[in-house]
């Protein structure tokens, strides 16, 4: 007889099936400080995800795309393959995705772009089909990199949150399990507060951008003015010491 599945793995395989109520079901079995742990982290993921915080999603990304996709790209491009080759590319991957996130964001649209047009096209030879879209999925994630941190850190965060602030209430006993008789409710309220924190990741990022770009052109004028102070101080100098006229 098998032994039981951890809690934790049962949670996740719940996500695995379609069943929004026991997609929630989950957040009654959290612990009050993991609980009070999410919420922090959904509010700041909400609000300030795209930055630094995305590296850590980007890690978690990059461990699940060698995991899931790193022997049938293997397989596909027909590369040499060795023992424990998922483990060894989930671990280079989660790395890569915490120092470089923009690879983890090629990878993520342009493997399955790579695949799609495979099987929708029919083709065999992978550079027929793979790798050029492949190139084009991971160029089009690049080009909307911004849009798509503030998308997937808002909609982790709305998550995080709505979940953490119900099961810090069902710990406290402020709600009952009845909660989850609802879960379209529920997962209603986590979408607008996905959209709305994508909105405002967008608005602050597009604000932050046009403040870090007047400030460096205030700087390049700066030192625009500073250099031709210097070069006229320079000329004066020279006039004045070889008695020319001055300019």
């Amino acid at each position: 007889m098998p032994p039981p599945a951890a809690p934790w793995f049962q949670w996740i395989m719940n996500y695995g099936q379609w069943s929004p109520q026991a997609w929630l079901e989950t957040l009654l079995h959290w612990p009050l400080w993991g609980a009070g742990l999410a919420v922090v982290l959904g509010a700041c993921f909400l609000v300030v995800g795209q930055g630094f915080m995305f590296r850590f999603v980007t890690a978690l990304i990059g461990t699940v795309v060698g995991l899931a996709w790193s022997k049938p790209v293997i397989i596909q491009l027909a590369l040499p393959d060795f023992a424990d080759s998922e483990q060894v590319y989930a671990v280079l991957l989660g790395v890569v995705g915490f120092s470089i996130p923009e690879v983890v964001l090629f990878l993520v649209l342009g493997i399955p772009a790579a695949f799609a047009s495979m099987a929708y096209l029919g083709l065999k030879n992978p550079l027929l089909g793979f790798v050029p879209a492949f190139l084009l999925g991971g160029a089009f994630g690049l080009i909307l990199q911004s849009h798509i941190r503030a998308f997937v850190a808002s909609a982790l965060g709305a998550w995080m949150l709505v979940l953490g602030v119900l099961a810090s209430l069902y710990r406290l006993g402020w709600v009952s399990s009845n909660v989850l008789e609802s879960p379209w409710a529920i997962w209603g309220t986590i979408a607008l507060l996905a959209v709305g924190g994508t909105c405002f990741q967008m608005l602050y990022h597009g604000k932050k951008q046009q403040r870090a770009k007047r400030k460096a052109e205030k700087a390049h004028l700066k030192t625009l003015s500073e250099d031709k102070a210097a070069l006229e101080e320079k000329w004066a100098n020279y006039s004045r010491d070889n008695k020319l006229p001055k300019r």
